[in-house]
């Protein structure tokens, strides 16, 4: 065999083997992603991680308006405070507005307080007093607040404080049904934006 000879022959194995080990080099890591696809676990274990840390409680958010809550806020009222010695309704507008009597001089006046709702880092509302319409009559918020605080029914998880002019709503301790209790996150009246959580136990 001549060295021209010999040089093809070299030349044209060397191009053969390449493309053999070339061609062996894709099968392997075709193999090898076979493999892991195969034997990989079909659960999502950050999310199962993330899910047992937060097992106690599970978080829904959702949205709502004002007509809707309100709606709410008194069907809750007449079942949970339906022997309340005095009746009385909450309206949501840019405030919420509390409506009722209060017994004055021997007779019963129409009572309207406007309170303005802020929430707390906790996922509660604090009232804050506005102002006071009690007919003709000119009282001072203490007074009023403290006559509503004695006189009404209010739930276990609201709290008249007179001195400060203020009602703490604890919505945390507001059992619904089943354990499931709300915490808001956003209670904006003027643009009709409220945002609250669902907090349904899973234990």
């Amino acid at each position: 065999m001549g060295w021209r000879m010999m040089k093809k022959w070299m030349s044209e194995w060397g191009l053969w083997k390449i493309l053999f080990f070339a061609l062996l080099a894709v099968n392997l890591v075709f193999a090898g992603i076979l493999f892991y696809w195969m034997t990989r676990p079909i659960e999502d274990t950050e999310s199962l991680d993330r899910l047992n840390q937060n097992k106690d409680m599970v978080s829904i958010p959702f949205s709502s308006n004002k007509e809707d809550l309100n709606r709410v806020i008194n069907h809750y009222i007449e079942e949970e405070v339906a022997d309340s010695p005095i009746d009385y309704d909450v309206l949501l507008t840019d405030n919420l507005e509390l409506y009722g009597t209060l017994r004055a001089f021997g007779k019963d006046v129409q009572l309207k307080v406007l309170f303005e709702p802020y929430t707390t880092n906790n996922g509660n509302i604090l009232l804050r007093h506005r102002s006071i319409q009690i007919g003709e009559m000119s009282l001072p918020a203490t007074f009023v607040l403290n006559y509503i605080n004695e006189k009404y029914k209010v739930p276990e998880w609201v709290t008249i404080n007179p001195a400060k002019k203020t009602i703490y709503l604890s919505l945390r301790e507001m059992d619904l049904k089943s354990g499931i209790t709300v915490e808001a996150k956003k209670f904006d009246l003027r643009n009709d934006d409220i945002q609250m959580n669902l907090l349904v136990p899973v234990e």
